[in-house]
C-alpha cells in the first residue's frame, strides 16, 4: 500500500468516525438555525391555515437574544499580548510579535470574524474560523498569514475525542467545500466528479443554493517526528545522534506537525503537504457543552426557548384570528331571506355595501348578526407567560434588552444586567479562549512564514503604524549578530479584555487634566502628551512641535520619528559600545588572569622558603648534635594532631584532665 492509499484509508475512516459523532449535534444545530431565521411553524399546521385563510403569524423573538450574546462579546475586546517565557526571548520581539498580530487582524478584519462565529454559537451552538497562509502581493514569494471566517458552521468535522473548547487537542478535521461544476473541471482536470460528502448541507438544500456543485474537503492532520534528547552532566541539553562516549539521561521527544490535503474522497486532489504550524489552523468556538460519561451534549442560547416562542407565535395568531373575526360575525337569516340574493350575502364581509336586501319571511325577523367573538383572556395570559418563558430559559431579562422593567434604581438595572450577563457568560469565555488559542497559533506561525530577512508592518496599541525589519543579521567585527530575530526565544501570550484604546485615551486624558489642575507646574513638561490625548484634527502635529520645545532629555527621539541617516548612526554606536564593553571585559578577564598568575607565584614562592627555612634548620641541628632531639619535636606534633582527628567529640586531649 502506497503513502497515498494509506492517507485515504485513515482519512474515509476519520471522516466516518466525525460524521457519526457529530450527526446528533448537527441535527439539534439545524434547527435551532431553522428556528432563528423564522421557520418555527410545522410544515402542516403552517399549510392548513394558509389554505384556509388563518393567521399563521411569527413574531420572532430569537435574534434579539443571539444579538444580546454578540453585543456583549463586542464590548469584550480582546486584545493579545505576547511576553517572552525564556532567557532567550526579549521583549523587542516580543512587542514585533504582538504588533504583527494586530497588523494581521486588521487586514483581516478579525474582529468580525470572531464575533461571527460567536453568533453562530449563540444560534446553533458551534461557530469556527480558520488561520491560513497567503502570498503576498506581486513578484513574490513572500507569504502572509489570514484569519477567515467560516460562514458554514455545518461545513467543519472534528475529532470527537477533542474536548478543549476551542479543539486544541484534536488529532484531525475536515473543512468542506462545494465548488461549482464548471471550476471544478477547470481546476481538477484528471480528477473524478464525486462529493466527499453531504452533511454540509441542510435539509432541502436546494432552496437554499441551484448551483450544481462538487463537494470537497481538506483534510488537517496531525504527524510526529521523535528523536532523542540528553542531558548532560553539565545541565546542556544537547539533540540526538549522540556519540558513544557521551553520558546522561535521555528521552523520547515527539514533535507535532501538520499536514494538509484536499480530497473528494476518492481521490487525493492536492497535497500532502506540510503546514506550518504545530496546530490545526482551525479554531472552534462552542455553546455550552455537557459531559455525560463520554458522550458531549452541546446546547444554543435559543435551544431551550423554541418551545415557549411556539406556544407565543400560537397564542399571538389566535388573537389575531379572533380580532380579526370581529367585524365579520356571520348573519342568522332564513334560506328564503337570500334566496335569489347569495351573491349579496356571500360577500357582505368582503365588500363594503350600503345595503343588504333581503326577501321577508313572516315566520322569521329580519336578518341580524350573531354575536362576535370574544377575545380571550386566558390567551392573553399564554401570551405574557410565553414571553416570560422565553427569557427564563436564556436568563436575559427585560433589563438587558434595553425595555423598562420593574427595577427602578441603577444599581437594580446594573445587577439584573449582571445577571444576565452571567447567564450567557459561556459564550464570552468560550469566545476569548478561541482567540487566545488564535494568539498560540500565529506566535507560532510567525516564525515559520515571516522567516527571511524582510520589512513588515507593524501596529501599535493606538492603531499607529510602524515599519520594522525583522530576521535582519550585521556583520561586526566579532562574528554575526542577529537583530529582531524571530526565530530565538520562546513567547507566550494572554488575551487582555476590556475597554479599546480610545476609551482608555479619554479616561488617561481626563487623569492628565485633573492632575494638572492640581500640579499647573507641570503643564510644560507633559504638554505634548495632552495634545496627543486630543481628538480634535492636527492634534498629533500640535503634539509634535509642542515635543520640539521640550528641554534637552526630557524627550528622547522615538525610532519610527529618527531619519534613516540617525537610524544607522544609532547602531553604528550600538556596534561600538557592544564593541567597547566586550573590549572592557576581554580586558577585565586578562587582568584576572594576572592576578592569578600572581597569587600563583607567590603561593609558590612561599613554600620555596618555608622549605629552605626548614632545611637549614635541619643542617643547624645536625652541626650542634640535635638531630634526635628534633626528631622527637617532630613526633610530638604528628601525635598530637592524629589524636585531634581520631578523638571523639567532646573528648579532651591525653594529660588534658
Amino acid at each position: 500500500m502506497t503513502d497515498t492509499e494509506e492517507i485515504m484509508r485513515v482519512m474515509l475512516e476519520r471522516r466516518a468516525e466525525a460524521e457519526a459523532a457529530e450527526q446528533p449535534h448537527r441535527e439539534r444545530a439545524e434547527e435551532d438555525l431553522r428556528f432563528a431565521i423564522g421557520d418555527q411553524w410545522p410544515e402542516d399546521e403552517r399549510l392548513e391555515r394558509e389554505g384556509d385563510g388563518r393567521p399563521c403569524l411569527t413574531i420572532n423573538a430569537m435574534p434579539q437574544f443571539i444579538r444580546q450574546v454578540t453585543g456583549q462579546v463586542r464590548a469584550l475586546n480582546p486584545a493579545v499580548r505576547v511576553a517572552p517565557a525564556d532567557g532567550k526571548a526579549t521583549k523587542k520581539v516580543a512587542e514585533i510579535y504582538e504588533g504583527l498580530i494586530r497588523h494581521i487582524e486588521y487586514c483581516s478584519d478579525a474582529s468580525s470574524v470572531y464575533e461571527g462565529a460567536t453568533e453562530n454559537a449563540a444560534a446553533c451552538s458551534m461557530g469556527y474560523w480558520r488561520i491560513l497562509t497567503e502570498y503576498c502581493d506581486g513578484a513574490t514569494f513572500d507569504q502572509e498569514i489570514k484569519i477567515k471566517r467560516i460562514y458554514n458552521p455545518l461545513a467543519v468535522l472534528f475529532d470527537p475525542f477533542a474536548k478543549d473548547p476551542t479543539r486544541a487537542d484534536a488529532r484531525y478535521a475536515f473543512v468542506v467545500e462545494e465548488m461549482p461544476v464548471k471550476v471544478f473541471e477547470e481546476t481538477y482536470p484528471d480528477a473524478t466528479r464525486v462529493d466527499f460528502t453531504g452533511e454540509h448541507r441542510m435539509d432541502n438544500a436546494e432552496y437554499w443554493s441551484t448551483k450544481e456543485g462538487v463537494v470537497i474537503a481538506e483534510y488537517f492532520w496531525i504527524e510526529h517526528d521523535e528523536y532523542e534528547i540528553m542531558q548532560l552532566p553539565s545541565g546542556q541539553i544537547v539533540r540526538g545522534p549522540f556519540a558513544k562516549e557521551l553520558k546522561g539521561r535521555k528521552r523520547t521527544v515527539q514533535e507535532p506537525k501538520v499536514k494538509w490535503a484536499k480530497t473528494n474522497g476518492a481521490e487525493i486532489l492536492e497535497g500532502p503537504m506540510d503546514f506550518p504550524s504545530r496546530y490545526i489552523p482551525i479554531v472552534a468556538v462552542t455553546g455550552e457543552e455537557w459531559h455525560l460519561g463520554e458522550e458531549t451534549y452541546r446546547s444554543s442560547v435559543i435551544r431551550w426557548a423554541k418551545d415557549p416562542q411556539v406556544l407565543f407565535n400560537y397564542a399571538r395568531s389566535t388573537q389575531a384570528e379572533v380580532a380579526g373575526g370581529q367585524p365579520k360575525a356571520p348573519y342568522l337569516v332564513t334560506a328564503d331571506q337570500i334566496s335569489g340574493l347569495e351573491d349579496y350575502w356571500n360577500n357582505a364581509n368582503r365588500k363594503n355595501r350600503p345595503y343588504l336586501p333581503y326577501n321577508p319571511d313572516p315566520e322569521a325577523p329580519p336578518p341580524q348578526r350573531v354575536q362576535p367573538p370574544v377575545s380571550s383572556e386566558a390567551m392573553m395570559t399564554e401570551a405574557q407567560m410565553a414571553a416570560e418563558d422565553m427569557k427564563r430559559t436564556t436568563g436575559i431579562y427585560d433589563a438587558s434588552l434595553g425595555a423598562k422593567s420593574n427595577e427602578t434604581s441603577g444599581r437594580a438595572i446594573l445587577a439584573r444586567k449582571e445577571e444576565s450577563q452571567n447567564a450567557t457568560s459561556v459564550y464570552a469565555d468560550n469566545m476569548v479562549k478561541a482567540v487566545a488559542h488564535t494568539g498560540r497559533i500565529l506566535v507560532d506561525m510567525i516564525p515559520r512564514v515571516y522567516d527571511t530577512e524582510r520589512t513588515v508592518r507593524i501596529l501599535g496599541e493606538d492603531g499607529q503604524e510602524k515599519m520594522e525589519t525583522i530576521n535582519r543579521i550585521f556583520i561586526a567585527q566579532d562574528g554575526v549578530i542577529p537583530v529582531n530575530d524571530l526565530k530565538v526565544g520562546k513567547y507566550d501570550i494572554r488575551v487582555q479584555v476590556g475597554p479599546s484604546y480610545n476609551s482608555k485615551r479619554e479616561e488617561s486624558r481626563d487623569g492628565m487634566m485633573e492632575f494638572l489642575r492640581v500640579n499647573p507646574a507641570a503643564a510644560p513638561l507633559i504638554s505634548d502628551l495632552i495634545a496627543k490625548m486630543q481628538d480634535w484634527p492636527e492634534a498629533d502635529r500640535v503634539s509634535e512641535r509642542l515635543r520640539a520645545t521640550l528641554p534637552p532629555g526630557i524627550a528622547e527621539d522615538d525610532q519610527e520619528e529618527m531619519t534613516p541617516e540617525k537610524q544607522q548612526a544609532m547602531m553604528q554606536q550600538m556596534q561600538q559600545a557592544q564593541a567597547q564593553q566586550q573590549a572592557q571585559m576581554a580586558a577585565e578577564q586578562i587582568a584576572m588572569r594576572e592576578a592569578e598568575a600572581k597569587a600563583a607565584k607567590a603561593e609558590a614562592d612561599a613554600k620555596k622558603a618555608a622549605a629552605e627555612a626548614d632545611k637549614a634548620e635541619l643542617e643547624l641541628a645536625i652541626q650542634r648534635g640535635d638531630i634526635s632531639r628534633l626528631m622527637d619535636q617532630q613526633a610530638r606534633v604528628l601525635l598530637a594532631g592524629h589524636d585531634a582527628v581520631t578523638r571523639p567529640l567532646g573528648v579532651p586531649p591525653q594529660g588534658a584532665m
